[in-house]
């Protein structure tokens, strides 16, 4: 049952509101148990230690307005920058990406600084008393950290502007999704809940032995109560979801809709075989957790949407930058290299006590290959430069890929064959150039897939 709370506190950091709400609710709390202890233990009077403020109630009182005023005006700067920020983002890359922006620790973390400093010096002046109606109280250790707090905001406003001046830069941007799809790929290949059901090369044929038992016999159908992005499916739910099956039969579910896919209200999600308690169908149903918008958290393909939007965006013929899209390719590249030649996880999976069979729909080699290379093939074709990188991408794959997996990449590069004699805003010299490039790699591509079928 940890999945749930996993991917719910994900979903609740993720928010911009989330950080400077804590620190806010921290100044406060701050605010207060600092004044208890001026009251407490310190000096009332302003005849406090050097260090601590030792002005009178009118100062401290102008010296925490001051304070206060200011952090509100940076605080709306903050806000001006990080809107110019999104527009900027959503013009010039992706709508897709601004979620990495929102998410950003420092923007949260210049916002709550602000804010939370804000609330504490309203806080702070709120106690202090000049003597005219009442004893004399000038709270020297919370105005001291109030000025403490002020200069420490003063160069967070300043790494603030670096890093916004930074995020608009099309290279940090792709580098922040290419380190995000490796954080992803890293953590889902290889990845375990449960027991895989047998070794990678015995996977297609348990797929559709387990699609054809499934079917052709008894079973329930769970459909979604909602409509939504499929934002993680909790295994540890479906898993357990056997325990509390007869233990004279065995359980197999079928979980149609995959991470990062749409569902429809009232659309299949998952099968079950033989027709369960309907309690059991309820954990089924609840284990799909879905959500407005796909996130990349479970789902890589999202993160390469993402790329290649950019990608995309920079070929548009309002744009004309070949070289973001070149650039893409290569964090592309990179980035599915890492898997290439690993084995993905496999779809099947077992509980531990043999009481559920448990299949579920993942990207394969092929989708991911396809999701990242086809799209921009197709809207690079006009460009001789992106086509050769593209080229040169799948040939540095190629040598990363074991014998038997380079059909993908084959398919790849047969495309780029078949385009090259429909681009007749190409040189002689340009088509030659590619074809030659093209044929020698398909070649090599097409002795690697055939070495891993014998």
């Amino acid at each position: 049952m940890r999945t749930p709370v996993r991917s719910r506190w994900e979903e609740l950091r993720s928010q911009m509101w989330f950080l400077p709400g804590v620190l806010v609710v921290g100044g406060a709390a701050l605010a207060e148990g600092l004044v208890r202890v001026d009251s407490a233990f310190g000096d009332t009077t302003g005849a406090a230690g050097s260090w601590l403020f030792s002005g009178s109630a009118d100062a401290a009182r102008t010296l925490l307005s001051a304070i206060a005023g200011s952090l509100l005006t940076a605080l709306s700067i903050s806000f001006s920058l990080t809107m110019v920020a999104l527009q900027q983002a959503s013009s010039q890359f992706s709508p897709r990406i601004l979620r990495g922006f929102t998410s950003s620790r420092t923007t949260q973390l210049v916002v709550g600084a602000f804010s939370g400093t804000f609330i504490y010096a309203l806080m702070v002046l709120r106690t202090v008393r000049s003597g005219e109606d009442g004893p004399a109280f000038v709270p020297g250790l919370a105005v001291t950290v109030a000025v403490v707090l002020a200069v420490a905001c003063i160069g967070l406003l300043v790494l603030f502007i670096h890093r916004v001046s930074q995020s608009l830069q099309v290279s940090v941007v792709v580098s922040r999704l290419r380190d995000d799809l490796l954080e992803e790929l890293e953590a889902l290949h290889p990845g375990r809940s449960g027991d895989p059901a047998g070794g990678p090369g015995e996977v297609p044929g348990q797929v559709a032995a387990l699609r054809e038992e499934l079917y052709d016999g008894p079973h329930a159908l769970v459909r979604a109560e909602r409509g939504g992005f499929v934002r993680d499916l909790e295994t540890r739910v479906l898993l357990s979801a056997g325990e509390e099956h007869d233990a004279g039969r065995t359980l197999t579910v079928h979980v149609r809709a995959g991470v990062g896919s749409f569902v429809a209200r009232g659309s299949v999600v998952a099968a079950v075989a033989p027709p369960p308690a309907e309690g059991t169908l309820n954990e089924v149903r609840r284990s799909v957790v879905l959500a407005d918008e796909r996130t990349p958290h479970r789902d890589p393909l999202f993160v390469v949407q993402q790329l290649v939007d950019v990608g995309l965006r920079a070929l548009s013929p309002s744009t004309n930058d070949p070289t973001t899209a070149e650039h893409v390719l290569l964090h592309l590249g990179d980035a599915l290299g890492t898997v290439a030649g690993r084995d993905l996880p496999s779809p099947v999976r077992l509980a531990r006590d043999g009481r559920l069979r448990l299949l579920v729909e993942r990207p394969d080699w092929p989708e991911h290959v396809d999701a990242a290379f086809s799209q921009l093939r197709r809207a690079g074709a006009e460009h001789v430069s992106v086509t050769l990188r593209l080229l040169e991408v799948l040939g540095a794959l190629g040598e990363r890929v074991p014998a038997g997996r380079a059909g993908p990449l084959l398919t790849q590069v047969r495309q780029v064959l078949e385009l090259v004699p429909e681009q007749q805003q190409w040189t002689s010299e340009d088509r030659r150039q590619v074809h030659e490039r093209a044929a020698r790699l398909a070649a090599d591509l097409a002795r690697l897939e055939a070495s891993g079928e014998r």
